[in-house]
């Protein structure tokens, strides 16, 4: 089975993000919005091939919990959606 996985990686919210506090006061001196939080993270898309939904499920909570993010400072979750196929330019062959 094909899938599409998009991990979402947070700060937690105790966590200072210095980043985020410097690109919301830039986006203040550049828009009239009134930004009162900005918090940065990162979004990791993943094609895979899975013989199973639940196999796929296990294998991205063992991988978002040990590698992608950093447990200490970040939370993490994602979305799985099953593909016909993967776009072009991801390999069919693995």
């Amino acid at each position: 089975m094909k899938f599409k996985a998009t991990v979402f990686i947070r700060l937690r919210s105790q966590v200072d993000d210095s980043p985020g506090n410097a690109v919301r006061d830039c986006c203040k001196r550049m828009s009239d919005l009134d930004i009162r939080k900005l918090r940065l993270g990162k979004v990791i898309d993943i094609h895979l091939q899975a013989p199973d939904r639940e196999y796929a499920i296990q294998e991205l909570n063992l991988l978002s919990d040990t590698f992608l993010a950093n447990t200490v400072m970040e939370d993490w979750s994602f979305e799985l959606e099953e593909i016909d196929s993967f776009p072009r330019g991801v390999s069919e062959v693995g």
